[in-house]
């Protein structure tokens, strides 16, 4: 980790719950809501986080290293999948609800959540920030695109799966605003002061915005009745893949912080987009919904201690 207190970082990662608890306490008030976190998504996936993209990768790029924290996160991912089908089954859940845990016990909430945290932690120096993006945009983006639909479609009650869903993730303005700040990196173009700021500004926006739409379209009605297996695939999201993550990265020779980020960013709540897909292609969206809240209450408490071990074990 940087050399900055264990206390500051929790309480760093602690700052950004509590913006998602203003969000929790407005929807309760009926001051907000869904519609209000649906706006609030698509002003990051838009507009803040492409900024914060371009910002950071015109000035940093992508190092070597963060491949290899794509191949310890994919690594986690694929054994995590596996683990949540199992996890269902030997629950005696139905089949499409199988489907539901492999996705959601797997696939992280990297871009809403961990590259927010990796840069409060890390700052935007570094190769820390430009391994996240990686992470996001590959683990997370394309293979939910591709192996995600693939298991939900094969699981569910199917569905029409085309050449259309990697053509989004390819225009995604995610991936269009990589390949912008690889580029301004690389030539190198100078860009206008009154530019940069505009950048940093808007990306700068980013954490709050995310955990205060997620904390506008948390739903607690969404837990009722499944107690058990919603415990038992939240512990394969926020426990199992982690460690496995760990595992790999150690196996690979991953040095600080590349091994970290790819720890965190698996260890980060369940990706709101694969309840989506889940559901698209006939998985239990109910079930990988509440499983999305789960995990996002749960890493108030798992995240911090994954931060705290990861300074023991990797010190």
């Amino acid at each position: 980790m940087p050399p900055v207190p264990s206390g500051d970082l929790i309480s760093q990662l602690l700052a950004l719950f509590a913006v998602l608890g203003v969000g929790v306490l407005l929807r309760a008030l009926g001051r907000g809501g869904q519609a209000d976190a649906a706006v609030l998504n698509r002003l990051v996936v838009d507009v803040t986080t492409p900024a914060l993209i371009v910002s950071v990768l015109r000035r940093s790029g992508i190092g070597h290293g963060a491949w290899g924290a794509v191949a310890a996160s994919t690594i986690a991912l694929f054994a995590c999948a596996l683990a949540g089908v199992a996890v269902a089954r030997a629950l005696g859940l139905p089949r499409a609800t199988q489907g539901a845990a492999g996705l959601v016990g797997s696939f992280s909430n990297t871009g809403f959540l961990g590259v927010p945290v990796v840069l409060t932690l890390y700052g935007r120096a570094g190769d820390a920030a430009g391994t996240a993006i990686l992470v996001d945009s590959i683990v997370t983006m394309l293979m939910l695109w591709t192996f995600g639909v693939a298991l939900a479609a094969r699981m569910g009650a199917g569905g029409d799966v085309d050449a259309r869903s990697l053509l989004r993730v390819i225009l995604h303005p995610n991936v269009l605003s990589i390949a912008a700040g690889l580029a301004l990196y690389a030539l190198p173009i100078p860009l206008p002061t009154w530019v940069e700021r505009a950048l940093d500004a808007l990306g700068s926006a980013t954490p709050t915005l995310v955990f205060l739409a997620l904390g506008l379209s948390l739903d607690l009605r969404s837990l009722r009745g499944r107690v058990r297996p919603l415990v038992a695939v939240a512990a394969v999201k926020l426990v199992v893949a982690p460690a496995v993550a760990l595992g790999a990265a150690v196996a690979l020779g991953l040095r600080r912080p590349v091994s970290e980020v790819a720890v965190l960013q698996s260890a980060m709540p369940t990706s709101m987009v694969s309840v989506i897909v889940a559901a698209r292609y006939g998985c239990d969206g109910q079930f990988a919904a509440a499983t999305a809240v789960v995990t996002t209450l749960g890493a108030l408490a798992t995240l911090p201690a994954v931060i705290e071990a990861l300074r023991r074990l990797l010190a």
